[in-house]
């Protein structure tokens, strides 16, 4: 009796099933990366929100005003000391510290705060990623850029680095040449850098609602005098 042959898989069927596979691991792969991307930005954009609604907390007995007004913060050199008055006032307690950190940033707070009243390790020099804008208060104009990353000065304008966007440096920018943006109003968003490493300030909220942004606020004067409060690094 003949028996049915038996189908055989040649190299070329085998070839076919492997490429598929490499294809649908390869797309996976993007899509965890994609996926782990956005995570990675959603932790850094609640941080910054967590900070603003600290600050608000903050300003509402104070005046209105944000931690470097007063005489409290005279002699205060760095954003690590304005934001370490946060905790003095017993607006956050040590696991907040985590708030100042941003994924992936070589600035990483290590949840030790110290004790009252100064809590002088609460947020030590390279544990603090983000920079304040100085001398805003609670009135400030809504579209006002309070809290942003790190940039490479902390003169005006601030410029990220767009030239080498690799993590765990100062300046350090999300592919696509993004940063993270806090406004005084609480928005938090992922804003595109130009491709010198600035931002184009008025483009996010002047365009089609006929109001001006908040820097044309601003006299000339008060631009000249624009900076914010700067990182500590180790």
């Amino acid at each position: 009796m003949n028996e049915p042959s038996k189908q055989r898989w040649g190299c070329l069927q085998w070839g076919v099933v492997v490429s598929v596979g490499l294809l649908g691991w390869l797309f996976l792969s993007s899509q965890g990366s994609s996926i782990a991307k956005q995570g990675a930005q959603m932790r850094g954009v609640n941080n910054c929100k967590q900070i603003i609604l600290s600050l608000k907390q903050f300003s509402k007995d104070n005046s209105s005003a944000y931690p470097d007004a007063g005489s409290a913060a005279v002699g205060a050199e760095s954003a690590n000391q304005i934001f370490r008055r946060l905790f003095e006032e017993d607006i956050l307690t040590a696991p907040n510290e985590s708030i100042f950190g941003c994924p992936n940033s070589v600035f990483a707070p290590d949840m030790s705060i110290g004790t009252a009243p100064d809590f002088a390790q609460a947020l030590t020099p390279g544990e603090c990623h983000w920079m304040l804008l100085k001398f805003q208060t609670d009135s400030s104009a809504g579209d006002t850029p309070i809290v942003v990353e790190n940039a490479l000065n902390a003169s005006w304008p601030p410029k990220w680095n767009v030239a080498d966007p690799s993590d765990n440096k100062r300046g350090r920018v999300w592919k696509g040449n993004k940063i993270i943006v806090g406004r005084n109003d609480g928005s938090v968003a992922v804003e595109k850098l130009r491709p010198d490493g600035t931002i184009d300030w008025r483009r996010m909220y002047n365009a089609g609602y006929g109001t001006k942004s908040w820097i044309d606020t601003l006299t000339p004067e008060q631009v000249a005098k624009l900076a914010y409060w700067d990182v500590e690094e180790k």
